[in-house]
Parts: C-alpha cells; structure tokens; sequence
C-alpha cells in the first residue's frame, strides 16, 4: 500500500462508526487502531497501545470471562460475540465484536484483524421488538380470535394462534403440515365462495361463511386479511383474523325473525281492525235499518214484519255479542287470566247442546255420530269445549255449500275424548297451515267470507290448557278434517 492509498484508507477508518484495528495473534501488540474505538469505549486509543488487555477492563461483570476466553484464548482471530462493556462515564453499551486472521506467504498467521460496532440501538429495537412480539403472543393466544401469518398464496403458515384448535376443532400441527386443510372445513355450500375469493384477492378478504367441526357442529366465521409489504412496497407476506361469530349471527336471525314477526303482527292487526270494523258495522247497519223501520212504521207493519225485524236485530246482537266474546277471551288468554274450571259434563249431551245453539238452522246440516263404548262422562271444561265445538263447526259451515253437510264425530275412548270435525268446503292451501292458529291469521282463499280471524286462535288455546292436540288435514276443494284430543282423566289436570 502505497502513501496515498494509506492516508485515504486512514481517513475512511477515522470516519467510521466502529472500530477497526489489526494486532498480533496473541493481542499482545497493536499495529493499527482507528478513532472508532474512542467513540465506542470512551478510552483512548493509546491506552490500549499501552496496554492491549486493556479494552477488556470495560467488558460487563456479567460477560467479562466470556469474552477473556475468546478474545485471547486457543483461538482469538476467530471470535464473533455479542457483549456489553462500561464506559467511563457509567453508561453501558452493546458491541458485537468480530475478528480475522491474517496469513503470511507460508499460510501462517501472523496478524488479526478486527472490527467492534457499537449495537446498542439495535438490541434496544430487538428487545423492544421481543416485548411486542412476547405482548401480542399473550394477546392472540388468550382470546376467542384466530391470527395467523402466512405467504400469499397460502401455501406456508409462518404462525397460527391456539384458537384455531378451539374455534376448527383441528390442531395447529395439521395446518402448518397442509395448510390448505382448513378449507376442509368450509360448508360445501359456502366454499366456491370462499374459494374464489382466495384466488382473487387473498391479501384484502373480509369473508363470513360456515365451517362444520370434526364432532358435527356448525359454526359461523367471519374471516379477513391484510397485506403486508417490504421496503420495495412488494406484497409477500399476509397476515389474518378470523373470529367465531355464530352468535351474533344467531341474534342477527333472531332479531330478523322478531321483526318479521312483529310486521307480520301488525300486518295482522291492521287488516283485523279492519275486518272487525266490517264485521261490527254490518250487523250495526241491520240493527240500524230495523230500529228506523220499526220507529217510523211500527204502525203500519203487519206482526210478521215486526217479528222479522225483530229477528234480524237479535241475529245481529248474537253476532255482534260473539265477536265481542271471542276478542275478550283471547284478551283473557294473552292476560293469562282466562280461568279453566273443569268439572264432570256428559260430553255427548254437550255435544247435542252446542249444535242445538248453531245459529241460522244451520245444525240441520250437522250430522252427529258417537263412536266407542266408553262412558260418556269426562272432566272437562264445558264453557271451553263450547268454544272449540262452535268455532270449528261454524268454519266448517260457512267455508261449505249451503247443500252440504258438516261431520261431527264424538269418539269416547278409555283415556281420552276425541272430537272430528269433517266439512267438503273450500279447504286451507298448504302454504296457510303453519300460520293457521295465529290470531287475526285468515287464509288467502277465503274471499268475501266474513271472519275475524281468531276462531281457530281460539280454539288452539282453548285446546292447550285442556292439555290437548289438534291436526289438520286439508285438501283445497275437498275440505277439512280437525281432530281435537283431549284427556279425560282428572289426573291429567292436577298440575294445572
């Protein structure tokens, strides 16, 4: 190396923030040593000429025989440590330390060189990354949600958290050995979706789909991702959440169903406030009529006129007083005061009862049969059985022909009282069945016919608190069979 080159090499060596220096193979001696080693150490440089072993009197308590043993032990031009040292001021630095041999023509050693960085900032930043790293590994494995780091095409699992086990119900393991198996778990109908959006834009998903675990059950996943980029704005890594939402999806569809409900309610108390103003105002107009006809004219009517407005004022008031009866027992029942008083009748005689009240001679379209042998007594409700025998043969009447007739089958059996209402009406369309008992509910092929909706609300009602069942079975065009057991034990009732 010639002047020149030895003053520019010096110049460079003096400017740099590390150490740099060449000495014997035993550090018994020093040829070189730039001005490094002042900014790092706080000592001078010919202190150490002085004294070689010098720089390790600054080397931490903690690491000092460390550092003797490789700094000047069997073989010092081969060392690459990490150690902290003690300035004079106090303060404590990080160096990494790294030295080289040299070899003369014959292959020998016979100098080492070496540089020392000071790396304080970058152990502070690795501790500091270390503490984060340690906190959000605390965080993601104790919390319900799945994170996870992986390449982008999903091809490698760089981290899963432990949720992934509770919320797939499958090991980590399994997903870093084939780290596609999570879709495995995709609902068959949820996984062209997912699929696609994986292939599309994996690094940016917001997905909500359905996974099935190992033991069957179903579970709701809402599952997004973000890019994450090197200094070159590359995107090579991705990284995720994925969080069980089942429940809220459960409260979604519950708070969804409960909206449809109350629409559907007040669809159906809009239209029976409407109905039952047209079923009060109609036999009211008769009232009316007659009440006008009989004050201006009672003198001139012969008495078989004013018997015949008589007539229509008192089937009018029956209708009206119905009406009234029905909504205060449904009132009564969503009160839950509707009282149940059961008490020993002769069904069959009951039976006869209520058909004798059927209004408009309409019982003389009824026919009557009584099956089994049992006893014909029971314990029943006798003001409830009036509700649910009226009811169901007075729908059964208007939905028919005037020329048809109208079943009732009494059946007494042992342990029970079964009541089998047949008509050859219009029927109930399937589409109507599950909403039948619903208060205010009238199927759409009733057309004109008058109604309020709640005779078969009722009679559900008046079926449940005897402890009951009811069946349809219904043919649109053909007609309607309702079935209505009850018990007849008084057993049956001791609980109530």
């Amino acid at each position: 190396m010639d002047l020149q080159q030895l003053q520019v090499f010096e110049q460079f060596a003096d400017n740099v923030d590390f150490a740099f220096w060449v000495c014997s193979p035993d550090v018994t001696k020093y040829y070189y040593m730039n001005s490094g080693y002042e900014k790092i150490w706080g000592r001078t440089v010919a202190s150490l000429i002085e004294n070689p072993h010098s720089f390790l009197e600054a080397v931490h308590p903690d690491d000092v025989e460390r550092i003797t043993q490789a700094a000047i032990g069997k073989e010092p031009w081969n060392m690459d440590e990490e150690y902290r040292i003690i300035r004079p001021d106090g303060t404590m630095r990080w160096v990494r330390d790294r030295t080289y041999p040299i070899y003369d023509d014959q292959g020998n050693i016979y100098r080492m060189a070496g540089t020392a960085e000071d790396i304080t900032e970058r152990k502070q930043e690795f501790k500091d990354l270390n503490q984060s790293l340690e906190q959000f590994k605390q965080f993601a494995e104790n919390i319900d949600i799945v994170f996870w780091v992986c390449d982008v095409d999903v091809t490698e699992f760089l981290y899963i958290s432990p949720s992934y086990e509770k919320i797939w119900g499958k090991s980590c393991a399994s997903l870093y050995e084939q780290p596609r198996t999570f879709l495995d778990s995709v609902h068959p109908e949820d996984l062209p979706h997912k699929m696609a959006a994986i292939e599309n834009n994996p690094t940016s998903m917001d997905e909500q789909y359905r996974i099935i675990q190992p033991n069957g059950t179903i579970r709701w996943i809402r599952d997004r991702t973000f890019p994450v980029k090197d200094e070159n704005g590359r995107v090579y890594r991705m990284v995720g959440i994925a969080e069980d939402i089942t429940y809220r999806k459960q409260a979604e569809e519950e708070t969804y169903k409960a909206l449809q409900r109350e629409q559907e309610l007040s669809n159906a108390k809009s239209e029976f406030i409407a109905t039952i103003s047209h079923e009060i105002r109609t036999p009211l107009s008769v009232i009316q009529s007659s009440a006008d006809i009989l004050h201006h004219n009672i003198d001139k009517l012969t008495d078989e006129k004013k018997q015949k407005h008589f007539t229509k004022v008192n089937s009018s008031v029956e209708r009206i007083t119905s009406i009234v009866e029905d909504l205060l027992i449904i009132a009564e029942d969503e009160a839950g005061s509707l009282q149940f008083q059961p008490n020993q009748v002769d069904i069959v005689q009951l039976c006869q009862e209520i058909i004798n009240t059927i209004i408009n001679y309409n019982n003389r379209r009824i026919n009557f049969q009584v099956l089994g042998d049992a006893s014909s007594n029971a314990i029943l409700d006798a003001k409830l059985i009036h509700h649910i025998l009226v009811n169901l043969l007075e729908n059964a009447l208007k939905y028919s022909q005037a020329n048809t007739k109208v079943d009732l089958e009494l059946s007494l059996l042992p342990n029970q009282i079964k009541f089998r209402v047949q008509d050859q009406g219009i029927g109930i369309p399937t589409e109507n069945l599950p909403h039948i008992f619903n208060s205010f509910y009238r199927a759409n092929n009733v057309e004109t016919k008058p109604g309020t909706g709640l005779g078969l609300s009722i009679v559900k009602r008046c079926v449940d608190i005897h402890h009951g069942g009811i069946a349809i079975n219904s043919s649109v065009g053909k007609g309607t069979i309702f079935t209505v057991t009850l018990p007849r034990e008084t057993s049956s009732y001791k609980n109530l």
